[in-house]
């Protein structure tokens, strides 16, 4: 199920929230705070696939950013694996 307004305002909250709180890079060396600030974006400007791809899909740009990216348009479409973004988080919590 696609979620509310409401729901979308309270996962950027805690997505806003968690941010300084997670681990900066993971270990494979992605940059987890460049991550969350794309789905940030995402969910805050509503992006669709191409403004993803134009904005995250480029050289300087981790894979790992473009993945979360569309993760947060996923969850956008109600078609994500998990019920929030900030969930997937939790666990790089420091």
């Amino acid at each position: 199920m696609k979620p509310t307004k409401k729901q979308i305002k309270q996962e950027i909250k805690k997505l806003k929230d968690l941010a300084p709180n997670i681990r900066r890079f993971s270990a494979f060396g992605t940059d987890n705070k460049a991550t969350i600030d794309a789905q940030i974006n995402v969910l805050e400007n509503n992006l669709g696939d191409n403004d993803i791809y134009d904005n995250y899909d480029c050289a300087g740009v981790d894979e790992e950013t473009l993945s979360g990216a569309l993760d947060a348009k996923q969850w956008l479409e109600g078609e994500y694996g998990m019920d929030t973004l900030s969930e997937d988080w939790e666990g790089l919590r420091q």
